[in-house]
C-alpha cells in the first residue's frame, strides 16, 4: 500500500539540478506525484566524488541544526549512516572553538548536535537515499534546454531536454543554483524575472586538506577564528570524513588569501587567535590549495511576482544565494524544500492560489537567512548594496552579543540556535535577552566573569 503522502496533485514533477536544494525538493514531491524526475548535467554516480559544476564543493561547509533536523525527518538514520561514513559528531556549541572581537566564545554542551563532513559525502548519502524512494528517477548527464507550455504558454507541461526529447510533467522545480536558467527560458516567453536585491561582498576563498591527527590540548572539532572588521579576514577548520582537516582562508572586500603554505600560515597567524595556524603548522598538507570567488548575495523575491506560468517554482539558489561565509546556504535549501512540502499538503490543485502561497510562504526562512548574512556583511567596509533598515544599529548591537557570548552560557546558546536557524533573529531582541547581553557585554578584549547557566532567557 502507497502511503508516502496524503493526497497525490499530479502525475509527475521534474527538478533540474541534483544539488541539495533539488534533491530535498525531490523528496518531498515524492509524496505528491507519482514520478519525480531529478535531471543534471553531471554524472551522478553512487560514489563520493566532486561534482565538476559545484565548484565550492571543495570548501568548508557545515550542515546547520535545522538543516540536520530536516534530513533526518525525511530519511530517518541518515545522521547515522554519515557517522559510519566517517562523518564528525559535532555540537554546534560544546565542540566548535568561535573566536571574534577579541576572544573566544564559551562553549556549553547542547543539544545542537550533527554531522560535519565533505559537501560530496553529504551529497552523495542524500542522493542514495532519493534515488530509493518509490517513483523517484536521478537523470545525471542530461541537461535541460526549455520548457514546452500549454493553455497558450499559461502552464509548463514538460521540460525539452539537450537530446531533443520532453518529459512531461505536472511541476517544474527549478534548481539550478544563482542562474536559475529556467528564467531564461520564461523570458523568451515574455515574463518578467521576479525582482532582484544584490549585496555585493567580494569573498575569496583558500582551501586545503590535511591529515587529522590527534594532538595534545585540542578540545575542540572544529574552529572559526575571525579577524577584526578592519582586517578582512577570517579563517575555518572543519572535520572531515577520511582523518582530514579542510582549512579554509577568506579574505574579504580586496583580501584574497595567499596559496602557498608559508604566505597561508602567516596569513593565519594574522589573526587573533592561533589555534589554526597551529592546527596547520602540525598537520601534512595532503593536495594543493583550491581557490573559490563568490561575489555577491542575491535574492530574488518571487513573493513580489505578479506574472508567472502555472506548474513552475524556484528554490535553493534559484531564490537566494548568501555568502558562504555563514554556512546557511544547504540549511536554508532544505528549509526551503520543507515550506514547498507543508503547501503541497495544504493543496488541492497546482493552481495559481499554490504557487503564491509557496512563493510568500518561503520568503520567510529566506528573509531570516538573509538578514543574518546581509547584516553580517556591512560589518565589512566596502560591501556595496542596499542595506536593510537599522544594519548598523544591529550590528553594533551584534558585537554586544558576541562579546556577551565569550562569558555567558546561556547568551551563546541563544546565538548559536539564531546561528543555526532554528530561531528567528527576533530571539535575540526579546527585553530579558537584551539585558543579559547588556549585563555581560564589555568592550572587546574586556574581561566578565563567566556564567556557566544555559537557562532559558
Amino acid at each position: 500500500m502507497d502511503t508516502r503522502g496524503p493526497h497525490r496533485l499530479g502525475e509527475s514533477a521534474v527538478v533540474v539540478g541534483a544539488s541539495m536544494a533539488g534533491l530535498c525538493a525531490a523528496r518531498v514531491l515524492s509524496d505528491h506525484f507519482r514520478q519525480v524526475t531529478v535531471v543534471d548535467h553531471d554524472a551522478l554516480s553512487d560514489d563520493v566524488r566532486w561534482r565538476p559544476r559545484v565548484p565550492q564543493g571543495r570548501h568548508p561547509h557545515l550542515l546547520l541544526q535545522a538543516g540536520s533536523r530536516l534530513l533526518e525527518g525525511w530519511f530517518p538514520g541518515i545522521l547515522d549512516e554519515l557517522y559510519a561514513a566517517g562523518a564528525t559528531e559535532f555540537d554546534f556549541c560544546g565542540d566548535f572553538y568561535r573566536y571574534r572581537y577579541g576572544g573566544p566564545l564559551v562553549r556549553p554542551p547542547t543539544g545542537m548536535v550533527g554531522p560535519v563532513m565533505s559537501r560530496p559525502l553529504l551529497e552523495a548519502t542524500v542522493r542514495g537515499h532519493v534515488a530509493a524512494l518509490p517513483g523517484v528517477t536521478l537523470r545525471g548527464g542530461s541537461s535541460a534546454k526549455g520548457v514546452v507550455t500549454g493553455d497558450a504558454g499559461a502552464r509548463i507541461v514538460g521540460v525539452r531536454m539537450s537530446d531533443g526529447s520532453a518529459l512531461d510533467c505536472d511541476l517544474l522545480v527549478d534548481a539550478t543554483g544563482r542562474q536559475a536558467r529556467s528564467l531564461g527560458w520564461l523570458k523568451r516567453m515574455g515574463y518578467a524575472e521576479p525582482p532582484t536585491s544584490v549585496v555585493t561582498v567580494d569573498t575569496h576563498y583558500t582551501s586545503r586538506t590535511y591529515r587529522r591527527e590527534e594532538q595534545p590540548g585540542r578540545d575542540w572539532k572544529a574552529a572559526a577564528v575571525i579577524g577584526d572588521p578592519d582586517s578582512r579576514r577570517l579563517a575555518f577548520a572543519l572535520p572531515w570524513e577520511g582523518d582530514r582537516w579542510v582549512v579554509g582562508l577568506v579574505g574579504i572586500n580586496g583580501e584574497v588569501p595567499p596559496t602557498d603554505e608559508a604566505d597561508r600560515l602567516s596569513f593565519a597567524r594574522s589573526l587573533g587567535s592561533p589555534v589554526v595556524a597551529d592546527l596547520m603548522a602540525a598537520s601534512r598538507p595532503l593536495d594543493e590549495p583550491t581557490s573559490y570567488r563568490f561575489v555577491a548575495n542575491q535574492r530574488r523575491h518571487v513573493e513580489r511576482m505578479r506574472r508567472f506560468p502555472l506548474g513552475w517554482l524556484l528554490i535553493g539558489d534559484a531564490v537566494c544565494c548568501l555568502d558562504p561565509i555563514h554556512g546557511q546556504g544547504m540549511s536554508t535549501a532544505a528549509q526551503q524544500a520543507a515550506t514547498l512540502g507543508r503547501v503541497l499538503d495544504e493543496s488541492r490543485a497546482l493552481d495559481r492560489h499554490f504557487s503564491r502561497r509557496y512563493f510568500r510562504t518561503v520568503a520567510h526562512p529566506v528573509a531570516a537567512a538573509w538578514s543574518v548574512a546581509v547584516g553580517g556583511d556591512f560589518v565589512y567596509a566596502g560591501t556595496t548594496g542596499r542595506k536593510p533598515t537599522g544594519t548598523d544599529l544591529l550590528n553594533r548591537y551584534m558585537t554586544r552579543v558576541t562579546v556577551a557570548a565569550q562569558h555567558d552560557a546561556a547568551v551563546c546558546v541563544r546565538f548559536g540556535e539564531v546561528s543555526g536557524l532554528i530561531r528567528r533573529p527576533e530571539w535575540l531582541l526579546t527585553p530579558a535577552f537584551v539585558l543579559r547581553v547588556l549585563r555581560h557585554a564589555r568592550r572587546p578584549g574586556e574581561s566578565a566573569p563567566r556564567t556557566e547557566t544555559t537557562g532559558v532567557v
